[in-house]
């Protein structure tokens, strides 16, 4: 009996160490997929610091439930993937926890926006049938990261030719932007742009024959960056 519960304990020990040493390294498989700086994270997340950060992905402190909670949220992983429970990055329950999470957040005008640009992802019903989960992932993060107005910005930025006189102008206009908001306002920067155009990119779906053809292929892969993760840390592909 004893003998049994001394094995018992080294299992318990090994997962322990197994968790600690995973959650890290997939940790900061999204950061590095998403292109995120610590600041950016501990924004997303919810974070007061930033070096809270460092210390999670450089195994000096750990994280509490809520805190492992928010990064499932936030990325719309499973929290047994984050753990090294499981290699299943995706569910359908934890994309539609990070979606319903995005939905509490939203001013009308992003839902005016995906209605009149992109039906098939604001009306839910639909959207599983057009989008790949890690799709929708990518998705959520970057409703997170861009603002709208950025979108709108860079819309209307091509529609002027690419020329940024004007546009400004069109902007504030079309949010009905008081004195104040008009003066706070800024375009996006170049990383912001980037990120406005990749999720254009996810949210367009592609035609064939006249039909709608689903989206399936991410453009920031959690997987890809994670196995090449493992493979500068441990040598392991």
């Amino acid at each position: 009996m004893g003998f049994q519960n001394l094995s018992l304990n080294k299992g318990t020990k090994n997962k322990m160490k197994k968790y600690r040493d995973i959650f890290p390294l997939r940790f900061k498989a999204l950061q590095h997929a998403y292109g995120l700086s610590l600041s950016e994270t501990a924004a997303l997340l919810n974070v007061n610091a930033r070096s809270m950060i460092f210390d999670w992905e450089n195994k000096k402190k750990f994280p509490s439930v809520e805190n492992l909670n928010m990064i499932a949220t936030v990325f719309g992983i499973t929290t047994d993937w984050l753990l090294g429970r499981s290699e299943t990055i995706y569910s359908n329950e934890s994309i539609k926890w990070s979606e319903e999470a995005i939905d509490k957040q939203l001013h009308s005008f992003w839902h005016f926006y995906l209605c009149e640009h992109h039906p098939e992802y604001a009306f839910e019903e639909r959207r599983s049938l057009y989008y790949s989960l890690p799709v929708r992932a990518n998705i959520a993060v970057l409703m997170r990261e861009v603002r709208l107005t950025s979108l709108y910005w860079s819309m209307y930025y091509a529609e002027n030719g690419f020329k940024k006189r004007g546009v400004n102008a069109r902007v504030k206009a079309f949010f009905h932007m008081s004195k104040e908001e008009a003066e706070k306002f800024k375009p996006p920067s170049r990383k912001e742009l980037e990120r406005a155009d990749n999720l254009v990119r996810l949210l367009m779906l592609s035609k064939i024959n006249g039909k709608n053809v689903a989206n399936k292929m991410p453009v920031y892969d959690i997987e890809a960056v994670c196995h090449q993760l493992l493979y500068e840390v441990h040598g392991v592909k």
